[in-house]
């Protein structure tokens, strides 16, 4: 087995430390572009980097562009399964032994839960997981809820280290799991403010023009995110009726896709709005068409510290947030953004309005958005803090010292 010491005499001799992210589904989304964010920008002479997930897809073919190596155990599922799980627990543990990893880095709940444990059974030096928001607010009932806290609470035991993006897991951390305070790390998420930037008016007109179908005169008004229940884009929907039955002149686009896409599609017919309401799919030209919108909304039921909010910051649009913990982390209302009631479709209806009334405000909240992603959530910052822990839980120091 790998040591401490060894480690310590192997990276000052330049041994690259391998590290490996380990990842549920092969999407590139929020959760799995952090993963992908971080791997690619980490110094290739210090680190080796891999990921793991179920199987190849969007999130492989990614990784393996930027020379990321990528392995894939199969018998990982969402669903909970025990003989399956059981078997995925095994074929991770095995994989950790077989590659040596120095550190594994996990992240959700059910592959965080599973990493974790085999990570500690198979003698990881350094595991680490990063809590993108608890699984408590979907408990569906009280048993579930305590399943969920009982899988949280033995995950937070069998690692090295927690990361939290927001104040309040790491008070849940501390209250409700009882994790020491010198394992739970605060570092929000961070996105590139190159990538996820204003562009001027010329490109924008094109972009909108030639992507979206639509002209000066009209409002764009977007979200981002996989169509589940935790991201609400029924609300979405509904707002959008709203709206329509007051305005002409305004488009409404949803760019992911998911489990209650069907749905959905039939909710934008039942209200006859399908010509004003597009959901575009995963699109791998993000960038260029949040650039291109005037309001972004994030509806979420629960977040961790939203990626997609924070680049629709970093891309100059005024936002729109559900009133819950990591939304408003990221938003302080009326400053750089607005902030309404959780699932209240009519307060989220008032608040577009408003926005659509006001082009100052728009502008404003917007400069300010961008502002606070500068100062606060730049990716380049988050590397730094994640290197600085490796580090420090590899061989007890930074690489600044």
């Amino acid at each position: 087995m790998t040591t401490d010491s060894t480690i310590s005499e192997d990276f000052r001799s330049g041994r690259r430390i391998r590290v490996a992210h380990l990842q549920l589904l092969p999407l590139v989304t929020g959760v799995q572009t952090v993963t992908l964010e971080e791997l690619k920008r980490l110094d290739r002479n210090r680190f080796d980097p891999y990921i793991i997930c179920q199987q190849p897809g969007p999130l492989s073919e990614a990784a393996e562009l930027e020379g990321i190596q990528c392995l894939f155990v199969p018998e990982l599922q969402r669903s909970i399964s025990p003989r399956q799980d059981w078997h995925a627990l095994w074929r991770l543990r095995t994989l950790f032994r077989e590659y040596a990893f120095d550190i594994v880095h996990t992240h959700s709940s059910k592959s965080g839960f599973l990493g974790r444990i085999a990570g500690r059974l198979a003698g990881v030096p350094t595991v680490v997981h990063t809590v993108h928001g608890y699984a408590f607010p979907a408990a569906r009932n009280g048993f579930e809820k305590a399943l969920f806290v009982s899988m949280e609470w033995i995950g937070a035991r069998c690692c090295s280290a927690m990361i939290v993006l927001k104040e309040s897991d790491r008070l849940i951390g501390r209250r409700w799991l009882h994790v020491p305070a010198r394992k739970l790390y605060l570092l929000p998420n961070g996105v590139s403010t190159d990538t996820y930037r204003p562009v001027d008016q010329t490109q924008r007109r094109e972009i909108r023009h030639k992507r979206l179908g639509i002209g000066d005169e009209i409002t764009a008004i977007g979200m981002v995110g996989r169509l589940w229940r935790q991201k609400n884009p029924a609300c979405f929907v509904d707002a959008a009726a709203n709206i329509l039955e007051r305005r002409s002149d305004v488009r409404f686009f949803l760019l992911g896709d998911g489990e209650l896409r069907e749905a959905l599609d039939e909710r934008i017919r039942a209200y006859g709005i399908d010509s004003h309401v597009h959901i575009l799919g995963w699109r791998k030209d993000v960038p260029d068409l949040l650039a291109s919108l005037d309001i972004f909304v994030l509806p979420s039921r629960w977040e961790g510290l939203s990626l997609a909010l924070l680049e629709a910051l970093s891309s100059g649009l005024a936002v729109v947030a559900s009133d819950i913990p990591g939304n408003r982390d990221a938003i302080v209302h009326e400053v750089n953004g607005l902030l309404f009631r959780d699932g209240n479709s009519e307060d989220l209806t008032g608040s577009l309005l408003r926005l659509l009334q006001e082009p100052d405000l728009r502008t404003r909240l917007a400069l300010r958005g961008r502002a606070d992603v500068l100062a606060h959530y730049r990716i380049e910052d988050r590397i730094v803090l994640i290197t600085n822990l490796y580090h420090r839980l590899l061989i007890g120091k930074d690489i600044s010292t």
